[in-house]
């Protein structure tokens, strides 16, 4: 009894007195229960970050990418290269992507070019987007030679594979078909470094391309990749969706098919500027340098190979390095060198790009337009509502104050569990107290002390 009572007592006093550290509520079910019970669906979808045919739906300020997670902010298009899925998105929740406006871009306003962490969608906020500005500032626009530049170097940004950092521009309008020209000095100055300008849908992988690499200075190679469903395919809302299996990802039952060719040039690429031109039609697509056709590809002569690219895609300019990954190296012409410290750069300089749409009509319409933005206003308004109302009764366990209800419960609650606790100790006093007046429990101790005396006496005696 002793024993017993004295671990209740220890146990007891091991319980914590606030409420905010216990897992449970001894009011409610369990917690993920209770969420999906009372919270609106906007507040549920912030939960999980997840969409698709077995998650909610994501509330209309986040509609679901073609990834399958919700993103933060509709404005962004998912963001953007990721594309919106209308199937499991709300109604309000996906724009169509920015269309192809005519552009003579001659780098004279260092404000074309933002990063694009800052980049909320709407394609009046500039031309360009840096696309990893957050990671080295190695794109920028010179406001003197008004030129844009694109570095790669490894003193900042060392990759897993030990290389380099480089760059890559993108333009905030996505364009199906027309004419991309574009006046660059390469700066694929030593092995392994490749600069390219091409078309990209970075959510497909598709892309048609020019890439001169350190290999040979005199040499461009032209490809373009095109995703070849398992079944077939439609597009919904502007982007592809491969109707494979509709409990899986969109582009799981895909893959990606390269159309490699290298031509040779008279000129060092890197010594001076060229011109570089990709005609893209529903019909073919053209290569083209200093006004000389490399390369044409007729789709009808490709189709059963899956054709040419026919989703949307965006302008884009990079230099990488890839000389310190094993698959491309020997293409790209050997292992990158940075010097001895590690400070050498390699520098592509972009003079111009120009772009002829194939229809510039639809461009040059406001985006998303007066009545998408209408809609996501209105429902964003109402997401904001429900969420106030529902922050009032939370438990203050999503990072939201905690509501007057939710407050009183914490007090009872807390209440409760030290009445409790109290209510043990002084149990375990009661019956300690008792234990040790108890008239057997002292005839038991005096009788164990005299035992005690006397086998002390005895082996003093001996």
């Amino acid at each position: 009894m002793k024993s017993l009572s004295v671990s209740l007592a220890i146990l007891v006093l091991s319980l914590p007195f606030q409420n905010h550290v216990v897992q449970g509520s001894i009011f409610s079910r369990n917690r993920h229960h209770d969420l999906h019970d009372h919270l609106s669906n906007a507040l549920t979808a912030r939960e999980s970050s997840f969409c698709g045919p077995h998650h909610m739906p994501c509330p209309a300020a986040e509609p679901c990418c073609n990834n399958g997670t919700c993103h933060t902010t509709s404005m962004e298009a998912c963001p953007i290269s990721l594309g919106c899925d209308s199937r499991h998105s709300h109604p309000d929740g996906c724009f169509s992507l920015p269309a192809c406006r005519n552009l003579k871009e001659n780098f004279k306003d260092v404000k074309a070019l933002i990063p694009k962490y800052d980049f909320k969608g709407d394609p009046e906020q500039a031309h360009w987007v840096s696309d990893y500005h957050h990671i080295a500032h190695y794109a920028k626009i010179d406001k003197h030679q008004h030129k844009l530049l694109l570095r790669a170097r490894r003193d900042v940004v060392q990759t897993q594979s030990g290389g380099g950092f480089g760059a890559t521009v993108s333009s905030t309008r996505w364009n199906k078909y027309g004419t991309f020209t574009a006046k660059l000095k390469s700066g694929s100055t030593g092995p392994g470094i490749v600069t390219a300008f091409f078309l990209s849908n970075p959510a497909l992988g598709e892309e048609i391309s020019f890439e001169l690499t350190g290999k040979d200075p005199k040499k461009v190679v032209t490809n373009y990749f095109r995703r070849v469903p398992a079944a077939a395919s439609n597009a919904v809302g502007g982007h592809a969706h491969v109707i494979a299996n509709a409990q899986s990802h969109p582009l799981a039952h895909s893959h990606l098919e390269s159309h490699e060719e290298t031509h040779g040039l008279k000129a060092d690429t890197t010594k001076k500027e060229h011109t570089y031109k990709i005609e893209w039609s529903e019909g073919m697509i053209r290569w083209s340098v200093d006004g000389k056709v490399l390369r044409t590809v007729h789709a009808k002569d490709v189709e059963s190979d899956g054709g040419i690219p026919k989703n949307p895609m965006q302008v884009q300019l990079t230099i990488w390095d890839a000389g310190y990954t094993p698959v491309t190296m020997d293409w790209a012409g050997g292992e990158t060198s940075y010097g001895v410290d590690d400070m050498d750069e390699y520098v592509a300089a972009v003079s111009s790009v120009q772009i002829a749409c194939h229809d510039p009509k639809e461009g040059n319409r406001p985006w998303p337009g007066p009545e998408a933005s209408k809609r996501l206003k209105l429902a964003q308004a109402k997401a904001e509502a429900d969420a106030k109302k529902f922050r009032k009764m939370n438990k203050g366990k999503y990072g939201h104050k905690k509501g007057m209800f939710a407050n009183a419960k914490s007090f009872f609650e807390a209440a409760i569990l030290s009445l409790l606790k109290w209510t043990f100790v002084l149990l375990a006093i009661i019956c300690g107290a008792a234990y040790l007046t108890d008239p057997k429990t002292k005839s038991q101790m005096t009788s164990s002390s005299l035992s005690a005396d006397k086998r002390s006496l005895a082996t003093t005696n001996s």
